[in-house]
């Protein structure tokens, strides 16, 4: 009964009657949003549904919620004006997949809503295509239904079900994502073997990336771009040189390769630490994202708070996004943006 009264109430928050009331309560909020991927069931994408998107920014624009872009966020949050209480809303995607381009680049550009897409420059390069994605190909391409890892800690796995085997899927590769690229790297080739499945050299077209000449043109309506790395390595895993270049080189690669890029840098899966926050300031940026949720806040003093800033994780329709925007999520259970 409680939790079918909850979902009442979400509903109710997410209808045009109650939004004047709401915007008020979300006075002073400013919530960074972050996705990666657009659903597509053809190719058993999982993702955000384009008319859900679509319904969230029509809404947004309706009630007056004030649409950000990530230096806009940056400049409100060093200003902190009082007078300026309007809750405020910012779109970000990570890693650069081609369907940025296909499906959000012109949702974005309808509603004259500012985006940033952090772009893993190696991806679009086409030196690799995302270690995640190597899982999830492997599992599906495979006429097998089990394997065994060992890596100092034994997996092994079954499966006899297409939902058994997407929860393998998500159980292997949140174990891969605690080990760094080296060694990862030799356990999905070991799982490949398994599985005797052959990974292409290049992305099949469901795990592709955006192109450059895509990324030129979509910042001619307002796109802009941030460096997410080159190769998406997890940086506090990483020897200390590595992490000084994948920072360095995906800067300057995106700065070569549009006039678009900001400074503001993306944590891969996160993780950082005093270390990365010490080279990502040494680079140039004038902060950095994390996914810790929370409201974006420099509650933390000095280089700490700018190279911390948190995000959500993009509610799926309008009634999530309502009771995110308008601050009553963190009236129900508090949230504390930590550090990472």
């Amino acid at each position: 009964m409680v939790g079918r009264t909850r979902q009442l109430l979400v509903r109710l928050a997410g209808t045009d009657l109650l939004a004047p009331a709401l915007r008020v309560v979300g006075r002073g909020l400013i919530s960074i949003l972050k996705l990666h991927r657009f659903e597509d069931p053809e190719s058993g994408i999982v993702g955000m549904s384009p008319g859900a998107l679509r319904d969230q920014l029509g809404y947004l624009r309706r009630h007056r919620y004030r649409l950000l872009s990530l230096p806009e966020v940056w400049t409100r949050l060093r200003e902190n004006d009082p007078h300026d209480r309007v809750p405020a809303v910012c779109y970000t995607f990570d890693d650069g997949y081609g369907d940025f381009a296909r499906v959000a680049a012109p949702i974005f550009a309808e509603f004259d809503c500012p985006v940033t897409l952090f772009v893993t420059t190696g991806f679009v390069d086409g030196q690799l295509w995302q270690w995640w994605d190597h899982v999830t190909y492997l599992l599906r391409n495979t006429t097998r239904s089990t394997f065994h890892l060992d890596n100092g800690r034994t997996h092994i796995a079954r499966w006899t079900t297409t939902a058994e085997r997407d929860a393998v899927r998500n159980d292997i590769a949140t174990a891969l994502e605690r080990i760094d690229a080296p060694e990862r790297n030799a356990l999905i080739a070991e799982l490949g073997r398994q599985l005797e499945v052959e990974l292409p050299r290049s992305a099949p077209p469901e795990y592709a990336p955006v192109t450059w000449d895509e990324i030129r043109r979509m910042a001619a309506h307002g796109v802009t771009y941030g460096p997410h790395t080159v190769t998406h390595r997890i940086l506090n895993q990483a020897p200390a040189d590595a992490c000084e270049w994948e920072i360095g080189e995906s800067y300057r690669r995106l700065r070569e390769q549009t006039d678009a890029c900001i400074p503001f840098f993306c944590y891969p899966a996160g993780r950082a630490g005093p270390r990365e926050f010490e080279a990502v300031r040494r680079a140039g940026f004038e902060a950095a994202l994390a996914t810790t949720p929370g409201y974006a806040e420099l509650r933390q003093p000095g280089d700490v708070g700018r190279f911390t800033l948190t995000r959500f994780p993009c509610p799926p329709d309008r009634p999530r996004l309502v009771n995110l925007v308008a601050g009553l999520a963190r009236i129900e259970h508090p949230i504390w943006p930590t550090r990472i």
